[in-house]
C-alpha cells in the first residue's frame, strides 16, 4: 500500500504541475456548467439529475485525457522501464497511477458542487438521498473509466493513441442505452446489463444497489488486470 501512495503522489504531484491538467479541468467545469445553466434557465428546472447525465458524458473526453500519459507518456520519453527496475511492484505502479487519476477526477467532482449550491438556492424540495447516490454513481463510474483509460495507455506507444483507444472503448459502454431499443429484446436485456447508464440510473434516483457497485467494482478490476497483464508481456519480449 505504501508503494501506491508513493507512486500516486508523485503522478497527482506531475499532474498538478502541467498547465495541461489546469486547461482540461477548466474545459470539464466550463463545458457541464454551459449545459448546467441551459437545463436551469431554459427549460426551468431546479435539478441535478440532469447535471449528473451531463458529466457523466464528459467523462469520455475527460478522463482518457487525464488518463492518456498514464503509461504510454512513460513509454514515449523512455522512463517506464526505469520505473519498473525500482523495488516496487507493477501492480503497485498501475494502482498508484489509478489512486492519482482517482483523487483529479474527485476534485473536478467536489469543484461541481457549485451546481448543487445553485440547486440549493434557486430549488425547493430538494432529494438529498438522489443528490449523494449521483456524485457516488458518477465517482464509481469515472473510477471504472479510469481503469479503462489505464488499460488503453497500456497499449498504446503515445498519448494520442492512448486518448482515442480509451474513449472508443469506454463509449462501447455508454451507447448501449441507444441500441439496445433496435435489437431483439432476447439480447436487449444481457446487453443492458453492461451499459454505465443502467447502473447509474439507480444512484441518481437515491436507491445504492449492491449490483450496481459490484458491477462497477468488477470493470475496474478486469480492465486494471489487463493493464498489468499487457505491461507483464512487455516486459518478458523485451527481456528475450
Amino acid at each position: 500500500m505504501n508503494a501506491i501512495l508513493i507512486i500516486a503522489k508523485k503522478e497527482f504531484l506531475a499532474a498538478i504541475r502541467s498547465v495541461a491538467t489546469y486547461i482540461i479541468f477548466a474545459l470539464f467545469l466550463i463545458v457541464s456548467g454551459f449545459f448546467f445553466s441551459n437545463t436551469l434557465f431554459k427549460l426551468s428546472r431546479a435539478d441535478l439529475r440532469m447535471g449528473f447525465e451531463i458529466m457523466h458524458t464528459l467523462f469520455l473526453f475527460y478522463i482518457p485525457a487525464i488518463t492518456m500519459s498514464s503509461i504510454a507518456g512513460e513509454t514515449s520519453k523512455g522512463t517506464f522501464e526505469l520505473l519498473a527496475t525500482l523495488p516496487i511492484k507493477l501492480s503497485g505502479i498501475i494502482w498508484g497511477k489509478f489512486m492519482a487519476a482517482l483523487v483529479q477526477l474527485k476534485f473536478v467532482i467536489f469543484f461541481s458542487l457549485v451546481y448543487l449550491v445553485i440547486i440549493m438556492i434557486l430549488g425547493t424540495g430538494i432529494d438529498y438521498g438522489a443528490v449523494l447516490g449521483g456524485y457516488l454513481g458518477l465517482i464509481l463510474a469515472g473510477s471504472a473509466y479510469i481503469a479503462i483509460g489505464i488499460f488503453a495507455s497500456s497499449l498504446a506507444s503515445n498519448q494520442v493513441l492512448s486518448f482515442i483507444l480509451a474513449a472508443f472503448i469506454s463509449s462501447l459502454f455508454f451507447i448501449i442505452k441507444y441500441i439496445i431499443g433496435i435489437i431483439p429484446s432476447a439480447l436487449s436485456g444481457a446487453l443492458e446489463f453492461f451499459s454505465f447508464d443502467y447502473h447509474l440510473q439507480s444512484f441518481f434516483k437515491g436507491v445504492i444497489d449492491l449490483r450496481d457497485i459490484l458491477f462497477f467494482a468488477a470493470v475496474i478490476l478486469i480492465f486494471m488486470l489487463l493493464a498489468e497483464f499487457k505491461l507483464r508481456t512487455r516486459n518478458l519480449m523485451q527481456e528475450r
